[in-house]
């Protein structure tokens, strides 16, 4: 493998690596507009409560609502994390595949042997 390849498979890498960033801080940030969204809502509608009782639902409720947002959110990050991790896998694999070891261990090939003679002496 020359240093133009391996510059290009340090390329690729470095696009997989970029690439899940962005999709992390968009995910991140639609996140957090969706989090401030539902604050928002549930702020204006605690505000006509008229008994504990109902306080303490529409407290469950949000929190039930939190949790299923917060839980799609992590499958969303553990998915992004999984599609850039099989992208190195196989970039890893077309680089590894490129390499040429004997070079790298200095393990030439050897020379062949003659062959043994099979005739038997008389």
């Amino acid at each position: 493998m020359n240093s133009q390849n391996a510059f290009a498979e340090m390329k690729k890498a470095q696009d997989i690596l970029m690439e899940a960033i962005d999709k992390s801080a968009r995910t991140n940030l639609e996140s957090v507009e969706k989090l401030l969204e539902l604050n928002k809502e549930r702020m204006t509608g605690f505000s006509d409560v008229s008994n504990p009782s109902d306080l303490i639902a529409r407290q469950s409720a949000v929190f039930k609502e939190y949790a299923e947002h917060l839980t799609a959110h992590m499958e969303a990050l553990a998915a992004i994390g999984t599609e850039s991790r099989e992208q190195f896998q196989e970039l890893g694999q077309e680089f590894a595949k490129g390499m040429d070891f004997s070079s790298l261990f200095g393990m030439a090939e050897a020379p062949s042997k003659p062959k043994a003679k099979t005739g038997a002496k008389s």
